[in-house]
């Protein structure tokens, strides 16, 4: 209580009371849902809910890493050819941490696009997380693979977060060598397979699904996605900034 008081009085702080209060939600949550936490298919009663049929098995079917290696190690790894991904996945494994914002987009990828088990994910992000703990991690996971508390169908477009949240392309650059060069331009840094980056792999999904439609109605009639303006490198802050992590 201390803690959000002190933080909820000083300005620029705000979002750590946020997060204090979604973790102790996730905290109590796990001890309410015990081992359904960690059931594929969420461990509230799903009865009626929009997307699942009576019996409370969620019609997704989740696809297992072992039949889909190659997606999966691309994944965990980093090297799925989605930038802000890859950056999350090489920090994760370099530091043991990554922001709540690039967490997200690198679930919403392996749950909504891929759809590989999103137990796979938590299970991969419990065994690298310093900062590790079970009901916070399982149930965000659950939750934003449309499993938990809340089923709603998340959905992040990847490309158009690292527009809106590292549009200069610093975090990014940061994490991964092949666009740390200023010779790469930041359109290249947030699209590096339609630049011809060289050793830059082709995405593990079709990029388009990575735009929202304001962005791809851009790109569609300038050839960018960020919007002219001033240099994207001033003034803004990497995806784990204030507000964002």
């Amino acid at each position: 209580r201390q803690v959000h008081e002190a933080a909820a009085a000083t300005e620029g702080c705000g979002w750590l009371g946020s997060h204090m209060e979604m973790r102790d939600y996730f905290i109590y949550a796990g001890m309410a849902a015990g081992a359904a936490l960690f059931s594929s298919r969420g461990w509230r009663p799903v009865h009626g809910r929009k997307g699942f049929p009576k019996g409370g098995e969620a019609l997704v079917e989740w696809l297992q890493p072992a039949q889909h290696e190659n997606a999966w190690r691309r994944w965990a790894t980093g090297h799925t050819g989605l930038p802000l991904v890859d950056a999350a996945m090489r920090q994760l494994q370099q530091t043991g941490y990554c922001s709540n914002r690039v967490r997200q987009n690198a679930a919403s990828l392996l749950a909504k696009d891929l759809r590989l088990d999103w137990r796979a994910g938590a299970e991969w992000f419990q065994w690298l997380l310093t900062d590790h703990e079970v009901s916070a991690n399982w149930g965000n996971w659950s939750y934003f693979a449309g499993a938990g508390g809340d089923s709603k169908q998340r959905h992040f477009r990847t490309v158009s977060q690292a527009a809106k949240y590292d549009a200069g392309g610093l975090y990014v650059r940061r994490w991964l060598p092949e666009l740390a060069d200023e010779a790469v331009c930041v359109e290249a840094v947030l699209r590096p397979y339609a630049h011809a980056v060289e050793g830059w792999p082709s995405p593990l999904v079709d990029p388009d699904t990575q735009l929202t439609w304001q962005d791809a109605q851009r790109l569609s009639e300038t050839g960018r996605v960020l919007p002219a303006g001033p240099d994207p490198h001033r003034g803004r802050r990497q995806p784990g900034g204030d507000g964002v992590g």
